[in-house]
């Protein structure tokens, strides 16, 4: 089952890049080193290349969106959601090169603790102004990314299908998003890791599966909450209702550095006699992707008492799954974990 999903999302990624036409710039080139990263790395660049592809193509359909007279959203909602997906690849992340960490809010405004993207939302599109990608970059990050264009897409108070200013502006905001893909993208055409010794890289790697993981698992329990008195509107993508699918795109990716493509820390394990430990982080994965529930709402889950404890099952799945990593692997291995930035916020 692993190997299907690695294989696939890895031709998923090359089509992507091998179409990606619309940027107008050259595609960074890997960055081939004999450094134990290697593959790690590949993993991050090609994740990198396809949120790039993936938002020229979301800036592309929402174009055609707005030339369009018949206003049809359901492609433009399928690349966002597409859009999403791919970010959750680089999601997260405290470990790579702080060019491409830079942009993480620039990318996606999470939590929303307050709804401050509905609110500057509703300011920007009731504005006279004709926004371009440059006017956008200089807003708020609230207006600037993923959550800005999904209430674009998805809110009732958007205009997006009634004002041909609004549209303009979410092309805008699809283009400044293309704009802080391209930097990620550029960002990993060096290796950050190569200059590592094995015990330094060790760490680095734990460490980035370990803050990734720890993101993902705040994604479920902000909204969790306390028992009795979930907050659904602390959901990832609750307007959309795709906050569980971004989850398993989470978990997809971070079993593909896991396992690295053949390479990776499944296989460190094993050549250090801890063959037992991967297997059982190994199964983890398995499981908790096997058993992820499809097309569930997170936010109407939360709502009722058997949906919670549906909720509630998935974050113990990424709790083994944080003890396996953050636990029994970086204390078999002698690794100190990180300073994760999401920690005690």
């Amino acid at each position: 089952m692993k190997k299907i999903r690695l294989v696939s999302a890895i031709a998923s990624t090359l089509s992507l890049v091998g179409c990606q036409s619309t940027t107008g710039t050259s595609p960074a080139k890997l960055e081939s080193t004999g450094h134990i990263s290697q593959n790690v790395y590949e993993v991050e660049f090609n994740a990198a290349q396809a949120f790039l592809a993936q938002t020229s193509e979301l800036e592309q359909s929402l174009s055609d969106y707005c030339a369009s007279e018949s206003k049809d959203d359901v492609p433009v909602k399928q690349q966002w959601h597409q859009t999403m997906l791919a970010w959750m690849a680089l999601q997260g992340q405290e470990r790579g090169p702080s060019t491409a960490l830079e942009q993480s809010w620039n990318v996606q405004f999470w939590p929303d603790k307050k709804n401050t993207t509905g609110r500057k939302m509703s300011v920007l599109t009731k504005s006279d102004q004709a926004w371009s990608a440059e006017d956008i970059s200089t807003q708020s990050v609230t207006v600037q990314g993923l959550g800005a264009l999904e209430w674009l897409l998805y809110d009732q108070a958007s205009t997006l299908s009634s004002s041909s200013n609004t549209c303009e502006t979410g092309v805008a905001i699809a283009e400044n998003l293309d704009n802080k893909a391209q930097i990620i993208a550029g960002s990993w055409a060096e290796n950050p890791w190569k200059s590592l010794e094995f015990t330094e890289w060790e760490s680095e790697y734990i460490s980035l599966l370990s803050n990734q993981l720890e993101y993902s698992m705040k994604k479920l329990s902000r909204p969790l909450a306390k028992i009795g008195k979930p907050r659904p509107y602390f959901s990832e993508s609750w307007r959309s209702e795709t906050s569980l699918s971004n989850l398993r795109a989470n978990l997809e990716a971070m079993e593909a550095l896991y396992f690295a493509n053949g390479n990776g820390l499944d296989l460190l394990l094993r050549e250090q006699g801890h063959a037992g430990l991967a297997d059982r982080v190994a199964h983890q994965f398995a499981m908790a992707l096997d058993t992820w529930p499809e097309d569930k709402s997170l936010f109407a889950a939360l709502e009722s008492k058997e949906g919670y404890r549906m909720v509630l099952a998935q974050y113990n799945k990424l709790e083994q799954l944080k003890y396996l990593i953050h636990e029994e692997v970086a204390i078999e291995l002698g690794v100190v974990i990180g300073f994760n930035a999401t920690d005690g916020d």
